[in-house]
Formats: C-alpha cells, sequence, structure tokens
C-alpha cells in the first residue's frame, strides 16, 4: 500500500513537472499563422492543454525540417523534407500508429501456398532502364489509411489490383474487407500480406471499395462471396536480392514490400531520392507498394507507392535509393499474387 502511494505521488510529480515545463516554453509568435493554417488544413482540434504539447512537438518538427533542408542545399542530403499530416506526432507515436507490418509474424507463419519467383533469367529478358506501372494503368490513385495500422492491407490490395488488371480489369480492391477478415492479421493493430493472400484464397476472393469502404477501424466481417471482384491462385517470394526484386518488377509488375520507415526523414520526406544511411534493413515495419524503378541525377530509384495519402511526400510517392544495399531492408519481405 506504501509502495503505491510512493508511486502514485511520484507519478504526480512527473505529470506536474511535464506540464510546468509546457506552460513555461515560449512559442515562436511568428509561426502563429501557420499553426492556425496546418490546424485547419488537417482539421486538428486539440483540448488547451493538448495543444501546447503538440504545439512545441510541431515547432520541434518545423525546425528540424528547415534544418534538414539548409543541408540539402549544402548538398548534404539527395532528398528534401516537409511539413505534412504528422507534425504534432513524435516519431515514437508516428511508428506506434503508422507502421504496421508485423516482421516477425510474416517470417514465422507458415506460407505453404507461396512459390518462389523464377528469377534464374534463363528467357534472356533484358531489364529495361526505367519501370513505371502508372503509365501501363495498373496502379489506383494513392490512397489513405488514416489512423490505423492497416498498410499491410494497402500493400496487399495494390499489388492484387495490379495482376488482375493485367487478365481483367483495374478495380480499386477493399482493404477493409481485409482488415474485419483476415483472422491471421491484427485490424489496425497490424498484419502482413501473405496473411491477407492466405484470406482472399479461402474466402474465396474480395470485394471492391465501392461495396466494402475504408473505415479506419476494425469492424465485424461482412464479406459476401457474391460481391467479390478479385480473386487470386497464390502468391509469390521474391528472394532477397535488389536485382531479383528488379526483375520481378520489371516482367511481373507492382510488388508488396516491406520497408523500415521508422526514420523521422522518412515521416517528413517530400522529394528526391531517399538515402538515410541510418535506415537500417535487418527489421522492417511498414508495408508498401513496388511500382517499378528508375533514376534521378545518376541516382537510382524504387518508385514506392504509399497509404499516407496525397499530403505525404511526392503526392503519395517515395523514391528509395536503389542498389545500395537493400537500403530499408525493401527485399526482405517480397511478394505478388498469382490470378
Amino acid at each position: 500500500m506504501l509502495s503505491m502511494m510512493k508511486f502514485t505521488l511520484f507519478l504526480g510529480f512527473v505529470v506536474g513537472f511535464i506540464l510546468t515545463a509546457a506552460s513555461d516554453y515560449t512559442f515562436n509568435t511568428e509561426l502563429d499563422e501557420e499553426w492556425e493554417k496546418w490546424k485547419l488544413r488537417h482539421s486538428k482540434q486539440y483540448t488547451e492543454d493538448e495543444e501546447i504539447n503538440r504545439r512545441m512537438i510541431w515547432e520541434s518538427a518545423m525546425s528540424y525540417i528547415e534544418q534538414h533542408n539548409r543541408e540539402y542545399e549544402m548538398g548534404k542530403h539527395t532528398f528534401t523534407v516537409a511539413m505534412n499530416q504528422f507534425g504534432d506526432l513524435t516519431n515514437e507515436e508516428f511508428n506506434t500508429l503508422m507502421n504496421g507490418f508485423l516482421s516477425n509474424e510474416a517470417e514465422n507463419s507458415t506460407e505453404e501456398e507461396f512459390e518462389e519467383f523464377d528469377d534464374d533469367n534463363e528467357d534472356g529478358f533484358e531489364l529495361p532502364r526505367t519501370v513505371d506501372w502508372r503509365s501501363r494503368g495498373m496502379v489506383t490513385p494513392v490512397k489513405n489509411q488514416g489512423s490505423c495500422g492497416s498498410c499491410w492491407a494497402f500493400s496487399a490490395t495494390g499489388a492484387l489490383e495490379g495482376q488482375w488488371k493485367k487478365k481483367n480489369s483495374l478495380i480499386s480492391l477493399s482493404e477493409q474487407n481485409l482488415v474485419d477478415c483476415d483472422r491471421g492479421s491484427h485490424g489496425c493493430r497490424g498484419g502482413f500480406m501473405g496473411s491477407a493472400f492466405r484470406c482472399i484464397r479461402k474466402e474465396g476472393g474480395i470485394e471492391s471499395e465501392k461495396t466494402y469502404p475504408y473505415k479506419a477501424r476494425q469492424e465485424g466481417c461482412k464479406f459476401q462471396r457474391s460481391r467479390a471482384v478479385a480473386r487470386l491462385r497464390s502468391w509469390r517470394r521474391v528472394r532477397r536480392c535488389e536485382p531479383c526484386l528488379a526483375r520481378a518488377v520489371a516482367k511481373v509488375g507492382p510488388i508488396a514490400v516491406a520497408i523500415n520507415a521508422r526514420r523521422k526523414t522518412f515521416q517528413f520526406y517530400k522529394r528526391g531520392v531517399y538515402y538515410d544511411r541510418r535506415c537500417g534493413h535487418r527489421v522492417v515495419n511498414h508495408a508498401v507498394l513496388l511500382v517499378g524503378y528508375g533514376s534521378m541525377r545518376r541516382r537510382k530509384y524504387w518508385l514506392i507507392k504509399n497509404s499516407w495519402g496525397k499530403t505525404w511526400g511526392d503526392k503519395g510517392y517515395i523514391k528509395m535509393a536503389k542498389d545500395r544495399r537493400n537500403h530499408c531492408g525493401i527485399t526482405n519481405y517480397a511478394l505478388y499474387p498469382i490470378v
């Protein structure tokens, strides 16, 4: 009982200290108008105490962005950053909220249905210099997962949308269908694409976004097989090497991949070829869609479609450094469906 009282008193002291520090913080009045515009643009509403904390985080992000872009002008970086909808989140909060690829579960799952992509190149396939499946009508517009760790579902639907278009037509598929019905994943608390593909196969298909709209929260499964608009037979996993991944995306189409998106540089990415030497390749935490590759100013890149809306990055896309020792772990977990 005494220990509990001491802990309660200690907790109260910590909370009081934080509130006192926040109350002593002096805001940059030159940013007042920008802060109000940003809140309006992203529909942000806070309590009085919460606004103080979020404004502090936002101003810190503004300072970071300004410093990074000054260094970009000096040639220290290959990409720019900019304020976006994540400006009031700490990097820890951002990772918890937005990055929902469960690496351990993906690697430990028994994916008996998948085959490995045949990349021995016996057919003499010559890699094109650039690939962009958007120009072939195989990629739907950028979507927004909202405040839900469902990136895995968007990555899975993106890969299936591309393969379905090759044989049928381009249909925007339902991520909510997967968030609600994939028992191998955890809805807004994360998942992985292999489980999503298994769910689609087991249930006999997936509905369209039109019949099963996105809610950004997990609800009861409402899938109806009679309304399914796309199906798959199995899926293939691409071997962990960048030349293998390049051949796969060039020969097959958009590929579901997972990357390390932990860095603050990724949180605020805007334009250019993203390379952060501290972005490790051992652990990946965010699922995206690889739609091609190319080069810009002699810098090779992977062209990635994200699921954070068009206000993030380059209209929802990011160019990530290619052939840089598996930068951010892009080859760790790459697969696509067979329809």
